[in-house]
């Protein structure tokens, strides 16, 4: 149910993405997060014994990520123009002959001509040279490639019929959702989105890459796809969930069956089965005083937000905590009293290691409120030597109240640097770390709490 709801916010309008099972010598993609592509794949060509120039319809990459992964051929010099272009093609096509419209009047014949350089075009007529183009050119079909060719110079150490490259691109990317499902029988789901954008590949192996990989020097990058929201698809694949793997400091995970991709469509794939997970949600108030520098009088008491989040420990050896969960968006249902799914928040996730505690922020709380009064404020120069130091007493109440129908524990919160300290407080403080100081109170049902407490600061 919950993925339907994740899915019905998505717009199919065209047609989407094809899976399909195909032989292990189709291409093979790994996607990353920021929108870079690497491309494996065999391409037929005929290559020669020793030193050849071939030419591939490899579309838009990046030409210094070209490897070759086929022994026996060296790589020796990568010729590539990503432009489309009448001009573009015309270089391609120095000393060739073209049939070119012409009209004069309203005279209209086709005649032969040569090209026999650019810039400026000079093109040959029988036996006269010609300045500028004499009319139209008729392109012949073979001529136009679909998508922009590229030269490679290669050394083979034998006659081939087709090379294995590896290759990068971008314009391509995935992302991840993930549905947490509130209640006794709660639960998580994990959905991987791809976003096919300028990728247009057939029969193709899919790995998805999350991680922090770094970043080198930029390359040329691909032309923008544009598209308007009416040539999205979206498709849902309903099959078992990818296998994941660790590589290096990231995480691999491969879908099953192969995918065809379309310019402008989307696929969407479970990344994992629905998981049991329990969330405990928790409420914080946060300080008031900068964690740098000094600070003044206020005048009155002021409404603050009491944040709301989720909170779910998954410990190793269970099924939830070994799960390695990549960053993505998550939204929060939890039931009605018809017992109908509502969502109730909304936030996000970093990447997440195996075992390691899951925190989801969701905005803020409706029932739960907090108004903060600071209710005396004083400061003195320090002493001799240290007369430009500032210290500085301050005093806060902080009233809670609860409209829900049972108690709720909020925690208040002070986050400071340098040397400070919370000198009394009508509720015990826990001191987290050496810049945070936490007061956790108890709100009951339908009712109110105060805090008091006084903090002395230096800077």
């Amino acid at each position: 149910m919950t993925r339907t709801l994740q899915l019905a916010m998505l717009a199919l309008v065209a047609p989407a993405m094809v899976v399909a099972q195909q032989p292990a010598d189709a291409s093979s993609v790994t996607l990353f997060n920021s929108g870079r592509v690497l491309i494996r794949r065999t391409l037929p060509a005929a290559i020669a014994a020793g030193t050849s120039t071939v030419s591939l319809p490899l579309g838009i990459f990046e030409p210094a990520s070209l490897m070759l992964l086929e022994p026996g051929v060296k790589l020796g010099r990568v010729s590539f123009d990503g432009a489309s272009t009448e001009e573009a093609l015309l270089r391609r096509h120095v000393g060739e002959t073209f049939m070119i419209d012409q009209q004069v009047g309203e005279a209209h014949s086709i005649i032969s001509a040569k090209l026999l350089a650019l810039q400026p075009e000079r093109w040959q007529i029988g036996d006269a040279v010609v300045f500028g183009r004499p009319g139209q050119i008729r392109w012949e079909l073979a001529r136009v490639p679909a998508t922009p060719v590229t030269d490679l110079t290669l050394t083979s150490d034998r006659a081939r019929s087709g090379v294995k490259m590896m290759y990068a691109t971008s314009g391509a990317s995935w992302g991840v959702s993930y549905s947490l499902i509130l209640g006794a029988a709660g639960r998580i789901e994990g959905a991987a989105a791809i976003m096919s954008g300028t990728l247009d590949l057939a029969n193709a192996e899919v790995q998805l890459l999350a991680g922090d990989i770094g970043v080198q020097a930029p390359s040329p990058s691909p032309r923008a796809y544009a598209m308007s929201a009416k040539s999205v698809a979206v498709n849902s694949f309903e099959d078992a969930a990818p296998s994941q793997e660790a590589v290096g400091e990231a995480r691999l995970y491969t879908l099953p069956g192969r995918i065809t991709f379309t310019p402008g469509t989307q696929l969407v794939t479970p990344l994992f089965d629905p998981t049991p997970a329990r969330a405990e949600r928790r409420f914080t108030v946060s300080g008031g005083i900068p964690f740098w520098g000094g600070f003044a009088q206020e005048e009155d008491e002021r409404e603050v937000p009491v944040a709301v989040t989720y909170r779910l420990e998954r410990k190793l050896g269970t099924t939830f905590g070994d799960l390695p969960l990549p960053a993505g968006g998550v939204q929060v249902f939890d039931t009605d009293k018809a017992g109908r799914l509502q969502l109730i928040g909304m936030g996000a996730i970093g990447h997440t290691a195996p075992g390691e505690e899951l925190n989801v922020s969701t905005g803020t709380a409706f029932d739960v409120t907090a108004k903060r009064t600071q209710t005396a404020f004083t400061t003195t120069r320090g002493t001799a030597p240290n007369t430009s130091r500032t210290i500085a007493m301050a005093s806060y109440r902080v009233d809670l109240q609860n409209a829900k129908d049972s108690a709720v524990v909020v925690e208040v919160r002070e986050d400071r640097g340098g040397e400070w300290s919370i000198v009394e407080s009508s509720v015990p403080v826990q001191k987290r770390s050496a810049t945070r100081a936490v007061f956790p109170v108890t709100v009951p049902a339908k009712g109110k709490a105060t805090l008091t407490y006084r903090v002395r600061v230096v800077w």
